[in-house]
């Protein structure tokens, strides 16, 4: 498996190529120890980097787990390991990972920052900001690459963010509802390369 999106130097994570691949390579392998019934492995050495974190699999390029974390208290390496095997086994739009189903997966690794108070959606920038909402209601968030992928405009995104929350498209705009921002650079496997 490659790291993708991993030569730009302004990804903001600060990560070398090697960590990237490595984290990869630990994800795949935090999925095989569970799948297994193993103990999981130790990850990467990040230091006492903290940080938010959404994993997202893919398999024939269809989705197949996609779970994140905003606790920007937690160490990223646990963060990391919570996400992948929530994003595994946890994610109740799909029933858990299969052993068969491993090898055909893309691992991505998105590592969030802080959200931050969306004033105006003419402030959003498609493909850099993610999307999180906060209602009484419920909560959803959108990661920043699924904007691209679906051709939405600012609106729509946001009315796909309150939809995800379970809420009525136009519930971002009700007072009581908080719209905030966030990037999430990302890295991920390529499942068409073997050199992982």
């Amino acid at each position: 498996m490659t790291a993708k999106n991993d030569s730009a130097p302004d990804d903001g994570l600060g990560l070398t190529l090697e960590v990237k691949k490595s984290l990869l390579k630990w994800c795949r392998d935090i999925l095989s120890a569970k799948l297994e019934g193993n103990e999981i492995p130790p990850g990467p050495d990040l230091g006492q980097r903290k940080g938010g974190v959404f994993v997202t699999l893919k398999r024939k390029g269809r989705l197949r787990g996609c779970i994140g974390s905003f606790n920007f208290s937690a160490s990223l390496s646990d963060s990391i390991r919570e996400m992948v095997q929530a994003a595994g086994f946890n994610d109740y739009r799909f029933g858990p990972l299969a052993k068969e189903e491993l090898n055909d997966l893309d691992i991505t690794v998105s590592i969030l920052t802080e959200p931050k108070a969306l004033n105006s959606l003419d402030d959003l920038i498609i493909g850099r900001d993610g999307l999180y909402l906060i209602h009484p209601r419920g909560r959803g968030v959108l990661l920043p690459v699924v904007a691209v992928e679906q051709g939405w405009s600012a609106i729509e995104f946001a009315s796909h963010t309150a939809m995800k929350a379970g809420l009525p498209p136009k519930a971002y705009k009700d007072p009581e509802a908080k719209l905030l921002v966030f990037t999430a650079p990302a890295f991920s496997t390529d499942s068409s390369e073997n050199d992982i």
